[in-house]
């Protein structure tokens, strides 16, 4: 856990969790072990963050949050993630090409 950070109350956080700097985690969470959380962030309160999962940007709202990817080289990784953002919306455009057939 780095400095400066601020747990709630009932909060459980797991075995090999990584925890940087000015992190505020709120009340009643749970995280799982192996987990890393970037500095500088806030977490809500009743937030579930599974094993291994690396938490990269605040979290707002209630709920599990699940962030696995496999390792990769960099160049691949920075790729595939860019396509991944992008597959909710090329989804949505095949379907509505679909009903168009």
């Amino acid at each position: 856990m780095g400095h400066n950070c601020r747990i709630g109350k009932h909060t459980a956080i797991a075995g090999c969790t990584g925890i940087a700097g000015s992190a505020n985690i709120g009340a009643h969470c749970t995280i799982g072990g192996a987990a890393m959380i970037l500095g500088h962030l806030t977490i809500a309160d009743r937030v579930n963050i599974s094993a291994g999962t690396f938490v990269a940007r605040s979290i707002q709202k209630p709920g599990l949050y699940t962030g696995i990817f496999p390792v990769d080289e960099n160049g691949a990784r920075e790729k595939n993630a860019a396509t991944l953002k992008q597959l909710y919306t090329l989804r949505e455009r095949i379907k509505a090409l679909e009903k168009k057939s």
